[in-house]
């Protein structure tokens, strides 16, 4: 009896094995390209913040310099940088897949925390490219106002998306306790 029950645990963690291996043979490279590309197309946007916020500074444009753009383009610059570096991480790592890069307590911590405050700064970029759409036209050109409505269209699905799991997630709840 007692090496049936190891047999059937053998079995589960050999099965838990063979999931893990299918796993990292499917999953793993169309994951690591969405990173890829989503890494890409961070440093392609940061890039054009940057460059849009030191045109800005360069400007002689007093509605412009307000204390509402103090820190934003010294975080992207970080955060480029940040993230770059994770890239690079990633690349160089022997981790097949860069799920497993970040399961681990201190990049995962790290990586959250850079997002959150990446976060919070676009919304700050949102509200002080705003200001300078609404009162500073020396300041305000097309790439500013491309990076306005990209932002505001952007974080608008990324709201929905928020919204669409909560409620379901309160249905859910329900369900649940009225079975």
């Amino acid at each position: 009896m007692v090496s049936d029950k190891k047999k059937k645990s053998f079995n589960v963690e050999k099965l838990k094995n063979d999931m893990i291996k299918m796993i990292e043979i499917k999953f793993c490279p169309t994951y690591n390209k969405i990173i890829y590309g989503v890494y890409t197309f961070s440093f392609l946007f940061t890039i054009l913040i940057i460059i849009s916020l030191s045109k800005i500074e360069q400007l002689s444009c007093d509605c412009a310099n307000i204390p509402d753009k103090k820190f934003i383009k010294e975080w992207f610059i970080f955060s480029l940088i940040f993230n770059f570096i994770i890239l690079i991480a990633f690349i160089f790592s022997d981790k097949a897949c860069y799920f497993y890069m970040t399961n681990n307590a201190i990049p995962y911590v790290l990586i959250s925390l850079v997002q959150l405050i990446s976060f919070v700064m676009l919304i700050r970029l949102i509200a002080y490219l705003n200001i300078l759409r609404k009162g500073c036209e020396c300041g305000y050109g097309k790439l500013e106002n491309f990076l306005f409505w990209y932002l505001v269209v952007a974080l608008s699905i990324i709201a929905l998306f928020i919204i669409g799991i909560l409620i379901i997630g309160i249905f859910g709840i329900i369900k649940t306790m009225y079975q």
